[in-house]
């Protein structure tokens, strides 16, 4: 049975519980959301992974730095925007406010709201729009400094939609994708919906006071007990 496709409103009905209907068709909507990012996936990478190697042909040491510390704000960046863009509410109005309203205060809530649908597990080619000016501002500088930080931006984005994509469909036994399936299943749960912002990490949870609390966190991690916190 498919979902209508309603749109939640953010501004108007905050960020809904999960609502997990009978006979969904897991692997179509996993089949869905593979179709919607394999474009961005092969874009990106394809962009952003040869450069990289380029780069680092003549400049070693300095694209090893800018690789590292593109990975490292990405995973700021993703906390921050899931936090304050994706989960933040912005009212109707006039001009640029209403522009916002429009582009933001739909986005989020229907993934949450229906978890498991393919349509809202990944973006499509929302990001181009900040992605091509970003590229075009790096191109002002040399190829082993600013571009190749963007181009690990980009790879780090597809990286960060893959696994939250994994998430929702697959149960790696992998101890690092056990854990961070459990992390953002707490925060798809009523519990946990204005908390554990990280999608692949919990650092910047800890440091900015979203960390789940102790005694859920017991739960959640001890095998066979998360189920205690679905409600």
């Amino acid at each position: 049975m498919e979902a209508p496709r309603g749109t939640v409103l953010k501004s108007i009905h905050g960020i809904p519980n999960p609502i997990y209907l009978p006979g969904i068709d897991l692997p179509r909507e996993a089949r869905t959301a593979r179709r919607r990012f394999y474009p961005i996936t092969l874009l990106y990478c394809g962009y952003g992974l040869p450069l990289i190697a380029v780069a680092a042909r003549t400049h070693p040491w300095s694209t090893l730095a800018l690789v590292a510390a593109g990975v490292a704000f990405w995973t700021l960046l993703e906390y921050l925007v899931h936090r304050f863009v994706l989960h933040g509410r912005f009212s109707d109005g006039r001009g640029l406010k209403h522009l916002v309203h429009r582009l933001l205060d739909t986005s989020h809530g229907d993934h949450h709201q229906r978890p498991w649908d393919g349509m809202y597990i990944n973006g499509f080619l929302d990001s181009l729009v900040l992605a091509v000016p970003l590229l075009a501002l790096g191109w002002l500088f040399p190829l082993h400094t600013a571009p190749v930080f963007v181009a690990t931006l980009l790879v780090s984005y597809v990286a960060e939609e893959w696994v939250h994509y994994s998430v929702h469909f697959h149960r790696f036994r992998w101890r690092y994708f056990d854990y961070i399936r459990r992390h953002h299943m707490y925060h798809h749960s009523p519990r946990g919906k204005d908390i554990a912002f990280g999608l692949t990490n919990g650092l910047w949870d800890v440091v900015l006071d979203t960390r789940i609390p102790a005694e859920d966190r017991r739960l959640l991690y001890c095998r066979g007990q998360e189920r205690a916190l679905a409600s």
